[in-house]
């Protein structure tokens, strides 16, 4: 059958994936979109029904949320990535352990957020607004959005969770409801109850207190099945790994905290409250951009961190390179809207007044360019992380989040004055991205050929799979595939008997996998040689299934067959995929 080799469906291709992809961003993208339409939303609405003085408040404010969002960050997507490697693993203890650990965590930092920004309120204050003229307002906005933070922090941290159990639409549905309640009682607290920019932070509240109502009722419908652990002091072992992947996702909230509230401070002193208005106008408009690059980042995420898990390195060269593409195309047509439009964006914002809508276009028109290199960079080391370069990551993200954009803000300002700092933003983006890149050749250089390519691909001649193709329901392609992995593994020194067993193995899986209802029309096939065995990891799309589970009577001949002939056959739904694992048992080879 060296024929069928040959064929065009007898390849691998990146359909399967690319479909799972898909089935990702859609949940994920209205994820972002009710993040970022909150940030968006209460700095509108906040500047609609109380003026510009208002939104320069929230701005002002941004450093604390931003200061959580570091925690959740740290918690649920280092968490997510550890449950996700882990599930790729069939390792369920140890996922179960990441999110016990996480969620403990997060309660405790969101309490002791909420007592000490109490205790020591008079620093955090000073520290985030040195003009005394907008402090009384301030002042009353953070002590609501102090308390707020374990409702946010415990709930964002377990959301992250869910695109990696394979519930992308419950985080999105979560998400939603917390964001569009803030928005509503915006309005209601506002304008009905004249809270004036008190309000934007009840409403804050409010949404996250709804949104707790509706994870506990879904977990006691159970609605949502995760893995967890009993051994709660077992569980903070994982914390350091935990640390480890979420670091960088942390660093970059952390450092927009700190680059927020060291910009405010360069725009309050060169240009006063229009450049506070200019710059929280620009970083609004990089909220709704975000809505974009989340979702290409959300639904590549888990699939990455499984796919590693699961070893399958090609896979995941093709998801990054599938949201790196989504990235530049997400990033040229933000760059070109900014340009040709920012004087009625700066219009959604009330900003009207001659010289300040003048300052607040100049600056968008600067600030934008920063979005191509940025979106690369963003991307870029979340995928890092998951090949086990955190520490490459974090300092990506500790770069692009403070430690190279504020000194640069800062030189930049003192030799051109308010323009330096939107010039800084661009600037330090191009000479990050364009450090990455030669950083990576460093990186590829001394892995021996276990990283390549300009994006580090990951390479491991000792886990490549002798055979990795894409094949259809069709019979005539199952069939194909048979007959060919018989040849490959002969031709890679397996007895005849073994072979043929492989063979057919995979025969009968592919028969079986296609005969089952909803299943989508592609399926991934992996063929390994592990010790003498041989591993066959089989993948599809659709209605979840498992040969080891049919009952007796209604068992077909083909799954009696494969268990007669398999050592062992295990089978996970793993985000929405069917991942059966068959091994063949075979003679270890001799050293």
């Amino acid at each position: 059958m060296a024929a069928a080799a040959s064929q065009p469906n007898i390849k691998r291709t990146n359909r399967l994936l690319s479909r799972k992809f898909g089935q990702y961003l859609l949940p994920t993208m209205i994820t972002y979109a009710a993040v970022s339409l909150n940030e968006f939303a209460d700095s509108m609405l906040v500047s609609n029904l109380l003026g510009s003085r208002a939104m320069a408040i929230v701005g002002l404010g941004m450093p604390l949320m931003l200061a959580m969002a570091g925690v959740y960050a740290l918690l649920g997507s280092g968490g997510a990535t550890v449950y996700g490697i882990s599930i790729g693993r069939r390792d369920h203890e140890t996922a179960g352990r990441s999110l016990t650990a996480a969620l403990c965590i997060a309660l405790i930092t969101g309490l002791l957020f909420l007592v000490f920004g109490y205790v020591f309120f008079e620093p955090l204050s000073g520290a985030l607004c040195s003009d005394a003229t907008l402090k009384p307002e301030l002042n009353t906005y953070l002590r609501v959005l102090l308390l707020s933070s374990p409702f946010l922090i415990v709930i964002l941290s377990f959301v992250s969770f869910l695109p990696s159990a394979g519930y992308p639409g419950i985080a999105t549905a979560v998400n939603v409801i917390a964001n569009v309640v803030n928005i509503i009682m915006d309005y209601v607290y506002i304008r009905v109850f004249g809270m004036g920019v008190e309000g934007a932070a009840w409403a804050t509240l409010t949404g996250y207190l709804c949104a707790t109502v509706v994870v506990v009722a879904l977990l006691c419908l159970k609605k949502i099945k995760l893995h967890v652990s009993r051994h709660l002091l077992a569980s903070f072992h994982t914390f350091q790994e935990i640390c480890k992947l979420g670091g960088p996702d942390a660093m970059t909230q952390i450092g927009f905290a700190l680059q927020f509230a060291a910009c405010n401070a360069l725009a309050i002193a060169f240009a006063g409250t229009g450049a506070v208005v200019a710059y929280s106008l620009c970083i609004q408009t990089n909220s709704v951009v975000s809505i974009f690059i989340g979702a290409l980042l959300g639904s590549s995420m888990p699939l990455l961190a499984v796919l590693h898990g699961q070893r399958d390195f090609r896979g995941e060269e093709g998801i990054l390179k599938t949201a790196m593409i989504g990235q530049l195309i997400v990033a040229a047509v933000s760059l070109l809207t900014f340009e040709l439009f920012a004087p009625q964006i700066a219009a959604l914002y009330s900003i009207t007044d001659a010289p300040q809508l003048a300052l607040a276009v100049r600056s968008l028109h600067i600030f934008s360019l920063y979005y191509i290199p940025r979106c690369a960079i963003i991307i870029y080391f979340r995928y890092l992380k998951v090949i086990g370069l955190s520490r490459y990551a974090t300092v990506i993200s500790a770069l692009d989040g403070f430690a190279a954009i504020v000194p640069v803000a800062w030189l930049m300002t003192q030799w051109l004055g308010i323009d330096g700092l939107w010039i800084a933003y661009p600037l330090t983006s191009y000479a990050l991205l364009l450090g990455m890149l030669l950083c990576n050749a460093v990186y590829r250089a001394q892995s021996k050929g276990k990283l390549r390519g300009a994006l580090l691909y990951e390479y491991d001649e000792e886990s490549k799979p002798i055979l990795d193709v894409t094949i259809t329901r069709d019979a005539a392609d199952i069939a194909g595939i048979s007959e060919t992995l018989q040849q490959v593994c002969e031709e890679h020194g397996l007895p005849k008997k073994e072979a043929v067993l492989a063979a057919l193995a995979v025969e009968e899986m592919g028969v079986y996998a296609a005969g089952k209802k909803r299943q989508q029309d592609y399926m991934d096939l992996l063929v390994r040689l592990n010790r003498g065995n041989v591993e066959i990891d089989f993948r599809s799309l659709g209605a979840a299934y498992n040969p080891m589970n049919d009952d007796e009577g209604d068992m077909v001949e083909n799954i009696r067959v494969l268990r007669s002939i398999a050592a062992s056959i295990e089978t996970e739904y793993i985000l929405g995929m069917n991942s059966t694992r068959i091994v063949i048992k075979g003679k270890e080879k001799s050293e």
